[in-house]
């Protein structure tokens, strides 16, 4: 007792309870200020971001944080105007079409506004552990006259080059398959097409090549059809016939056999009969001897027209045309002579070659060469000239067959014989070569009214060398001065 009122008279209160109080009160004095600061700070953030993007907002890829939507839409206007697109153009080449060019611009329709809207200004403390990504496709407007303007006057759209389909062409002597040219030709309206699409979608690169926007070739060279044709026109001009005349050769090759061929839409090439026709008929104008004059130089060294008789070359013209159809419709290429009807010795010489009979009817005089020798060397008489179809024809001919013996008949009324002979050898019709053993004179004048009925009468030495010598086809050439 004494020491409580000891302590009370020195002025301290030692209640337990009193020092307790004063310490919550300070606490609670310091709570209600920070609550009083955190509420300023909370409030004015609100205030601060009623008309702000929270922190950690990104619209279309761009941090708006801390903007107001006028900011914001300001800044899209500004990507805007700085839009550009690059035309990829064939051949590597670029070309650009800018905003101003088309005055395109952005038209605000309240997205970034709704976007705002859709934010609450008192989350805003919590946005900083959070993130906000709005997208929307801007809205914007450009002039279509003015685009059309600006696409017309892109290097692009000058001066353009059209396709070219791909075709056989005859060239180096034969048909080659030409491939397409791309050419540089834009299908306009395509190209405006695709540009309004590029610009809706906001895009700022488009390849013309890519997107289909140029002309292009009807056919290319890997058209079936096309290679058909290309195929069948080189087989027939592939083709190579050499034809050989002796040492005389003509080539018939594509650049003659191209004018003969025809196509339809299908591919398929039919060859002109009647041309290949007329082709081996002017060939065997040009090389037939047959029935033709031959300038001949006789064994004195002079000159003498020949003409008649049926000795010659002479193509077979239905046969050969369809020879060489054959091997035109086969590409082939061949060398050899041309099918004949009717053959010759030689391509020498008249057609001569180095054996033959030189019959001259002037001087009833003959001369018989075996590989150019001189073998046989004769007077003769032949057909009277004064009687009726008796005189010996000229003309050129070839031996048919030799016999020995032999016995000539006729049985012509009033001229009616059987005359046996050792060597016969006929030449023309019923006239031929023979020894006459009933002859003692030969040559000279006695031909003319003491003639034969037409044949060679000769003496029998000379008629046994040649028969010796003589075989079927030997030439015999027959001539008057």
């Amino acid at each position: 007792m004494a020491e409580r009122q000891a302590r009370r008279a020195a002025g301290k209160d030692i209640r337990p309870g009193k020092g307790r109080s004063r310490w919550l009160g300070g606490l609670l004095v310091t709570a209600g200020v920070l609550v009083a600061a955190v509420s300023i700070v909370y409030v004015g953030g609100m205030i601060y971001f009623q008309d702000k993007f929270l922190p950690n907002t990104v619209i279309n890829g761009t941090d708006v944080s801390y903007c107001t939507v006028e900011e914001v839409d300001k800044r899209i206007a500004r990507d805007v105007e700085n839009y550009s697109i690059e035309i990829a153009v064939r051949g590597g080449g670029k070309e650009y079409i800018d905003a101003d060019d088309i005055d395109y611009r952005y038209v605000s329709r309240n997205e970034v506004e709704l976007f705002k809207v859709n934010q609450g200004a008192f989350e805003w403390p919590l946005s900083f552990f959070k993130s906000y990504e709005y997208s929307f496709e801007s809205s914007t407007a450009y002039d279509e006259e003015k685009l059309k303007d600006a696409l017309a006057s892109l290097d692009c759209m000058q001066d353009m080059e059209p396709p070219e389909d791909a075709r056989v062409e005859f060239s180096g002597g034969t048909y080659q398959l030409v491939k397409e040219e791309e050419g540089t030709q834009i299908d306009g309206e395509k190209l405006e097409a695709l540009m309004k699409n590029v610009i809706q979608a906001g895009a700022r690169g488009v390849s013309l090549e890519e997107q289909g926007c140029y002309v292009e070739p009807a056919v290319r060279s890997t058209d079936e059809t096309l290679q058909k044709l290309y195929k069948n026109l080189k087989t027939y001009t592939d083709a190579r016939v050499e034809y050989t005349f002796g040492d005389e050769v003509e080539v018939l090759n594509g650049t003659t056999v191209k004018d003969w061929l025809s196509y339809d839409e299908e591919g398929n090439v039919t060859l002109d009969q009647t041309k290949v026709t007329q082709y081996v008929a002017e060939l065997a104008a040009e090389h037939d001897t047959y029935n033709k004059s031959r300038h001949f130089k006789t064994s004195d060294g002079t000159y003498v027209d020949v003409s008649g008789g049926s000795y010659g070359w002479q193509i077979d013209q239905a046969a050969e045309a369809a020879q060489l159809s054959q091997e035109l419709a086969a590409g082939e290429r061949v060398s050899r002579e041309p099918l004949y009807a009717q053959r010759a010795a030689s391509y020498d010489n008249c057609d001569l070659g180095g054996s033959y009979v030189e019959v001259d009817l002037t001087k009833q005089h003959l001369w018989m060469y075996v590989d150019y020798q001189l073998v046989v060397e004769s007077d003769f008489v032949s057909g009277d000239m004064t009687k009726e179809g008796r005189m010996t024809p000229g003309g050129t001919y070839s031996l048919y067959y030799k016999v020995s013996p032999y016995v000539l008949t006729s049985t012509t009324p009033g001229d009616s014989y059987e005359e046996p002979v050792t060597y016969w050898m006929p030449f023309n019709g019923g006239i031929g070569f023979h020894d006459a053993p009933w002859r003692g004179s030969f040559g000279g004048n006695l031909y003319i009214t003491g003639g034969s009925h037409g044949c060679i009468n000769l003496p029998m030495q000379a008629a046994a060398t040649m028969y010796q010598n003589i075989y079927a086809g030997f030439p015999v050439i027959c001539f008057y001065r």
